[in-house]
């Protein structure tokens, strides 16, 4: 009996090791070093111009993204990663073998390859400002271009921290390079230290999803994963727990205007320019853009056009629950339908509504939120659930498409200005976010 016993607990050690183990003891863990390590990769990284292109019909929409994620495949084959491949649509794909028999779930952690279309990429000089100690950071003396505490206000909570910004003329492209930085820095973490238990973890560099287009280029189910974690903007702790819901509208006013207008009292004249303005003056405006914050929901007019006799306006309602958007829908319902009594000449008028992106909250396993925020509180970070008010970007279309996503800090701040910097700190504190979520998951059970 007692040899029986001694047999059961040797067996159980190994699995109650793993679930309690130091993972940053096995790797031999010092920040100094991780910071350096993302230092090196995001300042080689930002080189790579991978500006995402504005009317381009394909995907990826510039030649940069692709050799960015050639480079980026050749480093992760280097560290050992497996089935590493770069599509013809430029989406980066690579695996982390499991090292533990136990059930655990398949994470997936992804970034965008990508900078905005709006402001050059090309020719990034970076600059590291290390241990900052308050004050202005000077970025270009001759443009007086500078980060201050009012144009960044995250550089109140930055002190100590080791910063880096462009030069100017370039945004830095920190809001793809980051993720990259640490996503290959903590792959290179776990294939080389294979006593880390975990799950199985695919890697996903997806193209021009400043753009709205690369989401297209990805099948999420296709990926047969569990759980998503996609690096993004923001302060340490910060993870997208919601976002839009988002509805288009179109509304189509016709009309004649074909007659001598000094004639038109006692003719059939009948101006569908002034029911689109009518229409557009009728919306609410305490439900416009800049009249809300917070969880309030808006009205957006973002086109009025006009083909002859024919007027189109198109805009969106945005608002984080169903209750909300159907407010808001009638809103527009009620303002259409006042036009359309205002002008008993029309020709005609039609109103259309298309639903867009979907608040991402409501399919989010509260066993995924858990875990990311304990192992935040592991790692002595307060996690902060951020509200987006826009349409969620990838972790909206991963959720959309399939696959529960949730957005995660990267330490880049003020993306796609001159004025973008990455918090080197912040970035490290991703890493070990990222590092204990996966060593520390709870073997799942039927």
């Amino acid at each position: 009996m007692k040899k029986f016993l001694l047999f059961a607990l040797c067996s159980v050690l190994p699995l109650c090791a793993a679930a309690q183990q130091n993972w940053k003891a096995v790797v031999r863990y010092d920040k100094q070093d991780a910071k350096t390590k993302l230092t090196e990769k995001l300042t080689e990284y930002v080189a790579y111009d991978t500006q995402a292109g504005k009317d381009a019909g394909k995907v990826p929409s510039s030649k940069g993204q692709t050799t960015f994620a050639k480079k980026l495949a050749k480093d992760l084959k280097r560290i050992g990663a497996q089935n590493v491949t770069v599509s013809k649509s430029g989406v980066l794909t690579a695996d982390i073998p499991a090292t533990s028999s136990a059930p655990l779930p398949t994470l997936v952690f992804a970034a965008h390859v990508d900078t905005t279309p709006a402001l050059s990429g090309k020719d990034v000089k970076p600059q590291i400002h290390t241990k900052y100690n308050g004050g202005d950071i000077v970025i270009n003396p001759q443009a007086n271009l500078r980060l201050t505490q009012y144009n960044s206000p995250q550089l109140m909570s930055a002190r100590t921290h080791d910063l880096i910004t462009a030069s100017g003329g370039t945004v830095l492209g920190a809001d793809a390079k980051a993720s990259a930085a640490i996503l290959l820095t903590y792959a290179d973490y776990l294939l080389g230290h294979t006593s880390v238990a975990h799950g199985p973890v695919k890697l996903i560099f997806l193209p021009d999803v400043l753009n709205g287009k690369g989401v297209r280029a990805l099948d999420p189910k296709s990926l047969q994963a569990d759980y998503a974690y996609v690096l993004d903007v923001g302060q340490a702790g910060e993870f997208t727990s919601e976002n839009f819901n988002i509805r288009y509208f179109t509304a189509v006013f016709e009309g004649h205007r074909g007659v001598n207008p000094g004639e038109a009292m006692y003719s059939d004249f009948a101006d569908n320019l002034l029911m689109a303005a009518d229409f557009h003056t009728l919306l609410p405006r305490q439900r416009r853009p800049e009249t809300t914050a917070g969880n309030r929901g808006f009205i957006w007019v973002n086109a009025v056009t006009n083909e002859g006799d024919r007027s189109i306006v198109k805009g969106e309602i945005q608002a984080f629950t169903n209750e909300e958007m159907k407010e808001l829908s009638d809103l527009v319902t009620q303002s259409f339908n006042t036009v359309k009594n205002m002008h008993s000449k029309r020709k005609g008028a039609e109103l259309t509504f298309t639903d867009g992106a979907k608040n991402l909250h409501p399919a989010l396993p509260p066993q995924m939120l858990s875990q990311l925020q304990n192992a935040m509180q592991q790692e002595e970070i307060t996690p902060a659930p951020s509200v987006r008010r826009d349409n969620g970007g990838l972790a909206a279309a991963l959720t959309a498409g399939g696959l529960p996503a949730v957005g995660l800090f990267n330490g880049s701040f003020n993306t796609g200005t001159e004025l973008e910097y990455a918090d080197v700190n912040v970035m490290e504190s991703a890493l070990r976010t990222l590092l204990t979520l996966t060593a520390d998951w709870p073997v799942e059970t039927n």
